[in-house]
C-alpha cells in the first residue's frame, strides 16, 4: 500500500509472547497481554524498549481472576474482566485490588471482556468504565424477545460503584436480513460508543452524553454479501469440530473496527469468507487467519480506501491505533519469514 509510512521492529525475549489477544496503546507505550506468562509487558515504541509492566496473579488476595484481557487507565489503574461476570480494579499505587460482581446488580447481566481480538474494549469516561457485554443468544427463537432485554454495554460508575445503563438496544435489524450470529464489535472515543455486527454493514454511534443513537451503512466495494449458511445448519451440531470450523470460515465476518480519535476515521477489518486452504487445520486457520480486507472511513463513515490485503502478511487479530496512524503487525505465523523473537509493526497514514 503507499499509504505506509513506517516499519518498526522490536526484538522480544520468551517472556514475551509474540502473539496477544489483548494490547493497548497510551500515550507512546502499549501494552502487551502474555497470558501463557500473567503478564502484562509494556513496549515504549520510541525507543524499542521492552520491560514488565505488571505480574498478576489469578487467585489469593490480590488474585483478578482467570482474565479475558485487561484495560490501563486513569494513570494508575487496570481492569480486568473474568469469568463468571467479574471485573478486579487493580490500584497501582495502593497495591489493592477491587472487585465487582455484575451478577450482584442484576441477573441479566452477562460476562464483559476487553480484548482486541474481535475489538470489544472497555472504555473510560467521565470517571465511569464502560463494559461491553456478551451475547448468549445463540437460537433465532430466542432472539427477538432477548434482544429487548439485552444490554449491549454498562456502565462502571467510579464514584460509588454503582451500574448505570442506556436506553439503547439492539434489534434484530441491527443484524440484517440473512439474521446469522448475533455478535458485535465494540468500541469507543470520547463520548461516543461505537457497535458493530460481526455479520453486517450497519454502524450503530451512541452518545452517551445525550443518550441519543444513530444508525450508518457502511459502504464497501470489495466484501461479499453477508450469508447465515452456517447458522441456519441444523446439521453442525452432529459435525466434526474440522468441519464446522470450515463452513464458518466460508462466510464473510467482520474481524475488528478501529476508531482513530487523531485523524477522525474509522478502521474496518473483515475476514472474505474465502475457505480454508486445502491441506489445513481449519481449527488452527481460524486462529490466525491468512489475511482480512481493510476498510478506510471518514468521519461522515463514507468509503475512503479498501484494499484486500496479501496473504500472510499481517495479523488479522492484532492491530493499533497512535498518533501517527494504523498500525498492523506485518510477522503472520504463517509466513515462511517470520520470527518469534520479534514484533514487526508496519505504520499507515491514511489522512490524505
Amino acid at each position: 500500500m503507499d499509504f505506509h509510512v513506517e516499519e518498526l521492529t522490536i526484538p522480544i525475549g520468551p517472556e514475551v509472547d509474540p502473539y496477544t489477544m489483548t494490547l493497548q496503546y497510551v500515550d507512546g507505550d502499549l501494552f502487551w497481554h502474555n497470558k501463557n506468562r500473567s503478564t502484562i509487558s509494556k513496549i515504549i515504541l520510541s525507543n524499542r524498549q521492552v520491560s514488565e509492566f505488571l505480574r498478576y496473579d489469578e487467585e489469593g488476595p490480590q488474585g483478578v481472576g482467570n482474565i479475558v484481557g485487561f484495560y490501563v487507565f486513569d494513570q494508575n489503574k487496570i481492569a480486568f474482566p473474568a469469568p463468571g461476570r467479574r471485573i478486579a480494579i487493580y490500584d497501582l499505587e495502593t497495591d489493592k485490588v477491587n472487585r465487582i460482581n455484575l451478577s450482584d446488580f442484576s441477573p441479566d447481566y452477562s460476562d464483559t471482556k476487553s480484548i482486541t481480538r474481535y475489538t470489544s474494549t472497555f472504555h473510560f469516561w467521565n470517571n465511569q468504565l464502560i463494559l461491553p457485554q456478551s451475547i448468549y443468544f445463540r437460537y433465532p427463537y430466542e432472539i427477538a424477545e432477548g434482544l429487548k432485554k439485552f444490554n449491549p454495554f454498562v456502565m462502571l460508575n467510579l464514584n460509588n460503584y454503582t451500574i448505570e445503563e442506556t436506553p439503547y438496544r439492539l434489534s434484530k435489524s441491527n443484524f440484517g436480513e440473512d439474521f446469522n450470529i448475533p455478535e458485535i464489535l465494540f468500541s469507543s472515543k470520547a463520548k461516543e460508543i461505537y457497535i458493530f455486527p460481526c455479520y453486517s454493514n450497519r454502524l450503530d454511534l451512541i452518545n452517551l452524553n445525550s443518550n441519543a443513537s444513530k444508525s450508518f451503512h457502511l459502504k464497501t466495494n470489495i466484501i461479499p454479501d453477508f450469508t447465515n449458511n452456517y447458522f441456519l445448519n441444523d446439521a453442525k451440531v452432529n459435525q466434526s469440530l474440522e468441519q464446522n470450523m470450515s463452513e464458518y470460515l466460508s462466510e464473510p465476518q467482520n474481524l475488528g473496527i478501529l476508531v482513530d480519535p487523531y485523524k477522525n476515521l474509522l478502521y474496518r477489518m473483515t475476514w472474505p469468507g474465502t475457505g480454508v486452504p486445502e491441506g489445513v487445520s481449519s481449527m488452527k486457520f481460524v486462529g490466525t487467519p491468512s489475511h482480512f480486507i481493510l476498510s478506510v472511513y471518514d468521519e461522515s463513515f463514507d468509503l475512503k480506501y479498501e484494499f484486500e490485503l496479501p496473504e500472510y502478511d499481517y495479523i488479522p487479530h492484532q492491530y493499533f491505533v497512535s498518533e501517527k496512524g494504523l498500525h498492523l503487525f506485518g510477522n503472520h505465523p504463517d509466513h515462511p519469514d517470520s520470527k518469534e523473537d520479534q514484533l514487526v509493526i508496519h505504520t499507515f497514514d491514511f489522512s490524505n
